[in-house]
């Protein structure tokens, strides 16, 4: 064991996990924040199109994967600090361009500022998730798995949030509202950044990208990645593209009251009247309401599915890879459930149970990464997640390709869905193999998965 594993958890170290825990609130709050508000800059032909969305997501995707491949080492050679103030650094700049440009620029030649402005706050707002991860291994070594679920918590907060402050803060100051706030939350961050002494880096004589390679003649390491491909490109399509789906869809809108045929003949005519009725009408405020609560309840979900496997693997030291194969088991179900229900209530009740499985897959599979090679730690945290975080390449812009191509200038947002529940299936397969493949392990306590793997 490192001396880090067993020295006694101090005043400086509850600090670092303070900044790691509001690191990754902040990160939540990023991320629910395409899903909040795409749907407007869409209907403000900011993005004109579904497929201006998946690009947008395609965009923030590269950032995002690029961010993994290079802060791994990064973080192992000069260590979290250096990380964490770049990638808060980025966020900064990110939502300083958004405000700016829905704030001074025409829809009609913002698209590109737009887009730009995607793929920087993909750079910054993963390398603070990869630098935050890293810094929790560090910090809590001992006791990595419940650390890391406790950690994302705090990513369920920050996804919870947004949902509920958007039309409020959208009512009272518009979209530059939403962007120069969520800059402030990465300002503060920032201070925090500077303000801390954070513990040097573990590699800080050699690049440890060599030494890497042993990973990937790791099959269960493959597997894990593969599965962590398909699990994010699954979580972050719900976010981005469900208040869409529960404005759109004519099933689940005729739920609720409304002509779904009705509303896609104003789009046709007047995006700025469509605009309207969801911002300005009682009715489609209820119904914009509704949607965005329902994102707020997957997010509180998500956040009680980590607190419980938190306690779970902590506690009752609860075997990791079966945390992952029940939450990969729950989380399919349900999403075949909701997006092809027919009402609101069913949507609503589907991705609740979803975002309760999702919960353990994200920071277990990262945990158990961690544990592969322990002296490179950051670097297989980043490979596992650059390789899961690939997934935003592919199944979140298929949503809105698939979508456009079915649905024409309106989109069909359900049958893009598809892409969603087809990730999930096979998520829950590469889970199965990998708990076949691990099958001597995987009755054992977590408490001796760790011991052997250090």
């Amino acid at each position: 064991m490192t001396s880090r594993q067993t020295k006694p958890f101090s005043g400086p170290d509850l600090f670092l996990m303070i900044i790691a825990f509001y690191s990754i609130f902040v990160y939540g709050l990023l991320a629910a924040l395409p899903g909040s508000v795409l749907p407007t800059l869409e209907r403000n032909l900011y993005l004109p199109s579904d497929s201006a969305v998946a690009t947008f997501l395609l965009i923030n995707a590269i950032g995002a994967v690029l961010a993994y491949l290079v802060s791994g080492p990064i973080i192992d050679r000069f260590g979290k600090k250096f990380a964490l103030f770049f990638g808060a650094a980025l966020v900064i700049t990110s939502m300083a361009g958004f405000a700016l440009t829905v704030t001074n620029v025409k829809a009609a030649v913002a698209l590109w500022l737009i887009f730009s402005c995607s793929l920087v706050l993909g750079l910054g707002a993963n390398a603070i998730v990869a630098a935050a991860h890293a810094l929790v291994v560090d910090v809590a070594a001992a006791w990595r798995n419940a650390a890391l679920n406790l950690l994302d918590i705090c990513f369920g907060l920050g996804l919870a949030s947004v949902p509920l402050v958007v039309q409020r803060l959208q009512q009272r100051g518009g979209l530059g509202m939403i962007f120069w706030s969520l800059g402030g939350a990465a300002l503060i961050l920032l201070v925090l950044v500077i303000a801390a002494r954070f513990p040097k880096p573990m590699l800080s004589e050699s690049f440890p990208v060599r030494e890497a390679k042993g990973l990937f003649s790791n099959p269960s390491f493959l597997l894990l990645a593969a599965a962590l491909f398909m699990y994010v490109g699954t979580e972050v399509s719900v976010g981005k593209w469900l208040v869409t789906f529960m404005e759109r869809d004519p099933r689940v809108l005729a739920s609720q009251g409304l002509d779904g045929n009705q509303l896609q003949s104003l789009a046709h005519a007047s995006p700025e009247l469509l605009s309207r009725f969801f911002e300005n009408d009682p009715a489609g405020m209820a119904v914009a309401g509704y949607a965005l609560t329902t994102l707020t309840l997957f997010a509180m979900a998500l956040l009680v599915g980590r607190l419980v496997s938190s306690f779970v693997l902590g506690i009752l030291r609860l075997n990791s890879f079966l945390m992952i194969g029940a939450g990969s088991l729950l989380t399919t179900i349900s999403l075949l459930i909701a997006f092809t229900a027919n009402t609101s209530g069913t949507v609503r009740l589907g991705l609740i149970a979803a975002g309760f499985g999702m919960g353990p897959i994200f920071p277990t599979s990262v945990g158990l990464a961690s544990m592969m090679m322990p002296r490179i730690a950051g670097t297989a945290m980043s490979l596992i997640m650059g390789i899961g975080f690939a997934g935003l390449l592919v199944i979140p812009p298929a949503v809105g390709y698939l979508s456009s191509a079915a649905g024409g200038p309106t989109g069909d947002v359900r049958t893009g869905l598809v892409a969603v529940m087809a990730a999930s299936v096979v998520m829950l397969l590469l889970h199965v193999i990998l708990a076949f493949r691990e099958r001597p392990r995987l009755f054992v306590s977590e408490k001796t998965v760790e011991t052997n793997a250090i």
